[in-house]
């Protein structure tokens, strides 16, 4: 059986006989991360677990059928703030597309309420950095700019 283990073990997980209380397993450790607005694909969670830092374990399965469960560690609140962070910068994840969207609304707002050649791409980028408390630049801008408002660009500097 712990040949099994670590064959299909490639974090070099610890093997724990009881599950201790601070851990939950792969469905609730899912169920408690888009509790928090974090989604993360199930098939993904080890992955996930490792790049944020999340101890992980394996636990001794009942029976002989199945892959040896992976167990999770509850991660602290302002372990769980610092994610939602790294996630936010990356547009890759569900957190990321939606923080797109709000940029793409607050591109349009400010656009539209300048007055002639008073703004750039790059202002208006700043602008929505600073609002958002995100990341953005002129190539969004202009992106987004040149696909809903093209025929308004001599508008800006």
């Amino acid at each position: 059986m712990i040949k099994d283990i670590k064959d299909t073990n490639p974090f070099d997980l610890k093997v724990l006989e009881n599950e201790p209380k601070d851990y939950l397993d792969t469905e609730d450790f899912s169920k408690f991360l888009k509790k928090k607005n974090i989604s993360v694909r199930e098939d993904n969670l080890p992955r996930f677990a490792d790049r944020h830092g999340i101890k992980m374990a394996k636990k001794i399965r009942d029976g002989s059928a199945g892959s040896v469960p992976t167990i999770y560690k509850i991660p602290s609140k302002a372990k769980l703030e610092e994610i939602i962070k790294t996630m936010s910068l990356s547009n890759n994840n569900a957190l990321g597309k939606e923080n797109i969207k709000k940029k793409e609304k607050k591109i349009l707002e400010i656009f539209d309420k300048a007055e002639n050649k008073k703004e750039s791409k790059s202002s208006i980028a700043d602008k929505v950095a600073k609002a958002l408390g995100v990341p953005c630049n002129r190539k969004l801008v202009r992106r987004i700019l040149n696909e809903k408002r093209s025929s308004k660009l001599s508008k800006l500097l």
